[in-house]
């Protein structure tokens, strides 16, 4: 990548260069023909004879003649230089790639003829795609699922909505009403959208006021826009100021017209069961993209003196496309080694692992299946005859009887297709991988410096990041990195002090999690950051997907709460007008104390409560940071399957942060549940008979109590903190000399 840069930046030297010589060119042009222009006005004013004037302006014109020409001369070779110097930064040998008797028969010429006429048809250019009809001796119904009347219609009213008449668009609309709103279509919705942004640009706001009461309508019938609606009523007040110049100025952006062309032709298509990209885009594109690797693969086979380099039906290795043009399955059997096919399609055993169904009837041996991944045994006749989920979406697949399942669906005109959701969206993405069996775990985070000792920030960074994991049920990290920023406003002896405690403090926070940091990123900017990414490959038993709360389920949290309040009341005590605030509740020594068991509290990793998850059943798991207890059991209940809300009682809190916290008002909202935490503690949901053990169990192996501190209640999926929470102070006694 960097010598393609390199090469890049050699024929861009030489443009600018050109284009610099085609400026001046042009400029001394403008300049000298004024002023030819100005010596002939003068000679012809002050001259009387017709023969010594025409000399005059002849020899006043000559010079700059014989000067263009030479400079013309100049701009051709350094516009030729350019060429030249693409030619030598870039080999590109083609020759080999093209696999020729593709196309070498009249029948396949067809072919590209067709998919070129059936773009033709797509822009609009029916007279050109006519000529070539003729030319090429094909019929109309030889076409590609083309109607001409339909895309006539079409680019009629692309072109119209390029001009930013809607009218046509909301016709059309209105005619294929039934068809939209059985796709869940918005496409009439956003039309009308714009057109009442338009008529507020237009100033004609009663009319302006009429569409938004029917557009607040449709959005009360049919549940949905309910935001966009709102948007538009506080244009539609600012509007009567000036719209370019209020929180709704975005309306106006013109790139909005563009989307609206585009959802318009994706729209289109789709009711007419073509997809939104003509076949001639589709190859061009794929073509581009995979031509680098078959230039590689020839030039490497070549070396190798590999005969027949490129098979016409397959290549020796994979070229990514993309997931949008993948038009059949991709699978491959793990036993076999061969790619599956509508005649051996993918087997999915009752155990759910996957094989083809030619080595499922290898494999079968009276009757009987061993699975070759696991011990399990099983009737072939059980297992299911289905291709993989997000292979293919439902609209390309047919019944071939006996359950199995094939395409039928022409390369040239790709159908649009949905991904499946992969991720869960909550602390870390949990993302399958290519290779069977094995799922991806992976988190990021990073922060500002919160405490004045730099080897605890670096332990602390690090158990931050692996609490992502562990709140998943992964125990063992694979591998770390470290992403650290040194701020440029300290000094060289501060960066040289400080930066390598905070690295020694994340790998030995790093090596206690039982893994390793083995890169990261450090960079210089105004402000000093820490973080990492913490990564492990787990099979899906080694995770808890946090989404199985039940009824009468128990809330569990394994660290108190308040370190936020900790940190700052440690630095109020340098801050006099802070500190008069606190001053009264609590003594400096108190404050230092609960700063120490704040510092200790995020240093701790959360591995013993991540490991005990899968020993006690738990159904779900969060960890504690940013949002605070509230906000992260908010966004934990929201992903559970069943109809359950969480209920929170109790609030351990570091002892005397609550107290300092009440004599600021709750400033940090921490007996609210919605002060930030920093590597807090995982939020656990466990079953009711669990709950007690686990607790018990987490305070034996590492020393330090867990909490009981709600409930799982049938509900809409909302957690709340009861008004009057029972506050547990941690820890409950103070013991000189102790810190916890």
């Amino acid at each position: 990548m960097s010598m393609t840069n390199n090469m890049l930046g050699i024929v861009e030297k030489d443009v600018d260069k050109a284009v610099e010589s085609v400026q001046e060119y042009y400029n001394n042009i403008d300049s000298n023909i004024d002023n030819v222009i100005e010596q002939i006005e003068m000679m012809i004013s002050n001259s009387t004879d017709d023969q010594i004037m025409k000399a005059n302006i002849r020899d006043t014109i000559k010079p700059f003649a014989k000067q263009y020409s030479d400079k013309h001369k100049d701009l051709h070779g350094s516009i030729s230089k350019i060429g030249k110097t693409i030619d030598k930064c870039f080999h590109a040998d083609f020759g080999n790639v093209p696999i020729f008797e593709l196309f070498d028969k009249p029948e396949k010429l067809k072919l590209i003829y067709m998919i070129i006429c059936e773009d033709l048809y797509r822009q609009g250019r029916m007279s050109i795609a006519q000529q070539l009809i003729e030319e090429t001796n094909l019929k109309d119904n030889e076409l590609f699922n083309v109607e001409k009347k339909f895309l006539e219609e079409i680019n009629m009213i692309l072109e119209n909505l390029r001009e930013k008449n809607l009218v046509p668009a909301l016709e059309w609309c209105q005619k294929k009403r039934n068809e939209l709103d059985k796709a869940g279509s918005l496409l009439e919705f956003h039309l009308h959208k714009m057109r009442f942004v338009q008529l507020l640009q237009m100033g004609n706001f009663d009319e302006a006021k009429v569409y938004l009461s029917n557009l607040r309508q449709y959005s009360i019938l049919n549940g949905r826009c309910e935001q966009a609606v709102n948007e538009l009523m506080g244009a539609f007040i600012f509007a009567q100021r000036d719209l370019s110049k209020s929180p709704y100025k975005y309306l106006l952006e013109p790139h909005l017209w563009l989307q609206l062309s585009e959802l318009f032709m994706q729209q289109a298509f789709q009711q007419v069961g073509l997809s939104q990209d003509s076949p001639l885009y589709v190859v061009m594109k794929i073509g581009f993209q995979a031509l680098p690797a078959l230039m590689s693969i020839v030039n490497a086979m070549q070396n190798t003196q590999v005969c027949h380099i490129l098979s016409k039906d397959e290549l020796p290795i994979e070229v990514d496309v993309g997931q949008e043009h993948r038009y059949h399955s991709v699978f491959a059997c793990p036993i076999l080694r061969q790619q599956t096919t509508d005649q051996n399609p993918p087997m999915k055993l009752v155990c759910g692992h996957v094989i083809s169904k030619d080595a499922l009837n290898k494999l079968s041996i009276q009757n009987k299946l061993k699975c070759p991944y696991c011990p399990l045994e099983q009737i072939p006749r059980d297992v299911l005859h289905r291709l993989l989920e997000g292979f293919q979406s439902n609209d390309t697949k047919k019944n071939l009887g006996d359950g199995q399942i094939s395409t039928n669906q022409s390369a040239l005109t790709p159908e649009t297709k949905t991904s499946p959701v992969i991720g869960i969206g909550l602390d870390s993405c949990v993302l399958p991988l290519r290779h069977g069996g094995l799922v991806l775990v992976q988190s990021t985070d990073f922060f500002y410096p919160l405490i004045d000792d730099p080897y605890v920030m670096g332990k602390i960074a690090c158990a931050n990041v692996l609490s992502d994991i562990y709140a998943m049920g992964a125990i063992e990290i694979d591998n770390m990195l470290m992403l650290l920023s040194t701020s440029n406003k300290m000094s060289e002896k501060e960066r040289d002090t400080i930066m390598p405690l905070i690295l020694e403090g994340f790998k030995d926070c790093a090596e206690e999690a039982g893994t390793s940091v083995q890169g990261g990123q450090t960079v210089i900017n105004p402000w000093l950051i820490v973080g990492g990414v913490a990564t492990s490959i787990c099979i899906p038993s080694e995770i808890i997907i946090p989404e199985h709360a039940v009824v009468g389920d128990v809330l569990v949290l394994t660290k108190p709460l308040g370190t936020q309040v900790a940190v700052n009341a440690h630095q109020w005590i340098e801050n006099p007008d802070r500190w008069n605030r606190i001053k009264s509740v609590v003594t400096e020594d108190e404050v230092r104390k609960g700063y120490k068991r704040a510092m200790s509290s995020m240093a701790r990793l959360n591995k013993t409560g991540g490991k005990l998850m899968h020993k006690y059943n738990a159904h779900a798991c969060t960890d504690v940071t940013g949002f605070g207890l509230l906000g992260h059991a908010e966004n934990l209940v929201k992903y559970q399957k069943n109809e359950v809300s969480f209920v929170i009682h109790n609030l351990p809190i570091i002892a005397k942060m609550a107290t300092i916290t009440k004599a600021c008002n709750d400033m940090f909202s921490l007996l609210q549940g919605k002060s930030a935490e920093t590597s807090g503690g995982l939020l656990v949901v466990l079953p009711h008979e669990q709950a007690a053990a686990f607790c018990k169990d987490i305070e034996a192996q590492e020393g330090y109590r867990a909490w009981i501190i709600g409930v799982v209640e049938k509900g809409d999926r909302t957690a709340k903190i009861v008004d009057k929470p029972r506050i547990i102070e941690v820890p409950e006694k103070d013991t000189e000399g102790e810190l916890w």
